[in-house]
């Protein structure tokens, strides 16, 4: 009986670190970064969007969001890569690792803590383990306080919203972390309620995800 729990744990671990099915292998250029998780390659003369397989980056309009849009820009733009091709998403639109030199890109942006490792698609056990590298040390989108993944993000309403102040009353005020360097105006539920703050101008800091500050 312990033998084969013994084995069911094995299998499972083995299942649990198997790479990516790679369905064909491409080379272009980046001619395009829109964020820190989606690029366009030019391939035989043709625009390919490719969403990077297994991590999940900022939103543009999220805390960090352009950070790791400059962070996978100056990793990549203009750049010849390898495109290892693992399929599609619902959107349609081609699913891959990117590869410059010896560099797998995809792992990078994760190792750097510029994306998250997104698990609802990928169990790599390499991904998760430089998540967890990068938080403890703060790295990137981990310096903030509270970092919101961008799926849950993404779930949040957007009209009207908790983002969305008039609906709310007007803005009084704005609150700065000084751990993570995040504006927060006085609709947010993080203003004056953070470890380390102080009142600030409209103009301070980085807006917080939520409230936009």
């Amino acid at each position: 009986m312990r033998f084969t729990a013994f084995l069911i744990l094995v299998f499972a671990g083995l299942t649990f670190a198997t790479p990516p099915k790679i369905t064909e292998h491409l080379t272009g250029k980046v001619v395009s970064v829109a964020d820190g998780d989606t690029v366009t390659l030019l391939v035989n003369q043709k625009p390919l969007k490719v969403r990077l397989y297994g991590i999940d980056a900022p939103e543009t309009n999220q805390s960090f969001g352009n950070k790791s849009k400059q962070a996978l820009s100056a990793m990549v733009f203009g750049k010849t890569i390898t495109l290892k091709k693992t399929g599609k998403d619902k959107y349609g639109r081609t699913l891959g690792i990117i590869h410059y030199l010896d560099s797998d890109i995809n792992a990078k942006m994760v190792e750097g803590g510029w994306a998250w490792h997104y698990k609802y698609y990928n169990d790599e056990e390499r991904l998760a383990s430089l998540e967890t590298k990068a938080r403890n040390s703060k790295l990137g989108l981990w310096a903030d306080s509270q970092p919101i993944a961008p799926w849950e993000f993404r779930r949040q309403p957007r009209t009207p919203n908790a983002s969305s102040k008039s609906s709310e009353g007007p803005v009084t005020g704005y609150w700065l972390n000084l751990s993570s360097g995040v504006r927060h105006n006085s609709q947010c539920k993080n203003y004056k309620n953070t470890k380390r703050g102080r009142p600030c101008s409209a103009n301070e800091g980085r807006p917080c995800g939520i409230c936009k500050g």
